[in-house]
């Protein structure tokens, strides 16, 4: 009988092996946000600005440009999404366990060309 060490180095290559698909898609979903969201940001906020300045009010630009403000806001927010999650990540006291896994399923998102 013979008993086979299992080494870590070994199960976080093997991590994300039955994810990669899933990762993949999400991967693509978030360069699609990432360039969904500006132009989303750009439109609305040309169509507000040419609103309030036909409007002909003062009131009407100075809250076209607040709510410009706003979205922009959360636009940014969504980019730093990852980053944000990335960090509650390192909160968590045992993560050092986790961590080489994490790093290799997070590289298969964020690189999606890289992912195979």
């Amino acid at each position: 009988m013979f008993i086979n060490p299992v080494f870590a180095d070994n199960y976080t290559k093997s991590y994300c092996n039955g994810l990669k698909g899933v990762l993949r898609i999400i991967g693509e979903v978030i360069n699609v946000i990432k360039i969904v969201v500006p132009l989303v940001i750009i439109v609305l906020a040309s169509v507000d600005l040419f609103k309030a300045i036909t409007a002909g009010k003062e009131d009407s630009v100075f809250s076209a440009v607040k709510r410009i403000a706003s979205r922009i806001v959360i636009g940014v927010l969504i980019f730093f999404i990852p980053s944000i999650l990335e960090f509650g990540f390192t909160l968590v006291d045992e993560w050092t366990n986790y961590e080489l896994g994490y790093q290799e399923c997070v590289s298969c998102v964020l690189n999606v060309s890289e992912c195979r």
